[in-house]
């Protein structure tokens, strides 16, 4: 049966393991990378105690008009910054799509902004008027995306796609027609035991787990859904059959979707993931004062 355990893992991960010690500084965004000819992965990696890594990963499409998915997190902002600068002149985007609005990937969306005066930003309405509440959003720059919903950025399409899981209401992945890859914002995510820059540099057995685990722990609601009701989301991107994932939360993958999809379909019937609870943080911190 496919694990999906996430305290036990965590627990028996500390064992043997360097001793968990709270982050005093901003650990630095990875080097940015070319994944195809026409995008970048902007990666980082953020760690989970006892667990491994959690990958957390924006995209820029060098296409006739450039597009910026995602923004990363807040604690990386100089180095988000620095990190996009090396792959585009921020000036040149001509979309920010945002998949949706948790903050590791709003993280630098008004920095983002300012430096692209020529960006729109592209995303679920609820997103937008949702981050309304924390400061000013200018109106006039957004365009509100729904699931089906396309843009034109010059030499290609980019069609909104609301993923098999997410996390968040306001989700819209996006599909790209000429590069035949889909950005999948939080679906497909896996907690990894160390940064890699592909898929194929996971062990199969890590990946299985990592990713069942992150499916259960990140969307709980997959337990409460009948599966053969879930196996018709699944074979919405089956339908679309990218080439690749670009997951928010997974190294790059080309050649995977179908393995993918197998592996989520069997989540709705596996055990719940069990978050940590004050016991795990206890065996964490204690770890610390040894």
């Amino acid at each position: 049966m496919l694990k999906t355990c996430f305290f036990y893992c965590l627990v028996d991960g500390l064992k043997g393991r360097e001793a968990y010690k709270p982050r005093k500084e901003v650990i630095p965004m990875d080097k940015p990378f070319q994944a195809t000819v026409d995008i970048e992965v902007l990666p980082a990696h953020f760690p989970v105690p006892g667990a491994g890594f959690l990958p957390v990963n924006a995209f820029v499409i060098k296409a006739q008009e450039p597009v910026l998915v995602d923004t990363g997190m807040g604690i990386d902002s100089e180095e988000f910054m620095k990190a996009l600068k090396s792959v585009i002149d921020p000036r040149d985007l001509k979309w920010v799509w945002l998949t949706h609005d948790d903050a590791d990937h709003t993280g630098n969306l008004q920095r983002v902004l300012e430096a692209a005066p020529n960006a729109r930003l592209a995303a679920y309405s609820l997103a937008v008027l949702r981050m309304s509440t924390a400061g000013p959003v200018a109106m006039d720059r957004v365009y509100w995306l729904n699931p089906g919903d396309s843009i034109r950025v010059g030499d290609r399409k980019l069609t909104a796609v609301r993923p098999p899981l997410f996390d968040n209401p306001t989700t819209i992945g996006l599909y790209d027609d000429k590069s035949e890859a889909f950005f999948s914002a939080d679906c497909f995510g896996a907690i990894i035991p160390s940064p890699v820059r592909s898929i194929n540099d996971l062990a199969e057995g890590d990946l299985a787990q990592g990713m069942a685990g992150w499916a259960s722990l990140d969307n709980p609601w997959v337990h409460m859904v009948k599966s053969d009701e879930f196996s018709s989301s699944l074979d919405k991107i089956r339908r679309i059959d990218p080439k690749m994932i670009f997951s928010a939360h997974l190294p790059p993958a080309t050649g995977k979707t179908e393995q993918f999809l197998e592996l989520l379909a069997q989540v709705p019937s596996a055990t719940p993931s069990i978050a940590p609870n004050q016991q795990a943080l206890e065996q964490m911190m204690a770890q610390t004062k040894q």
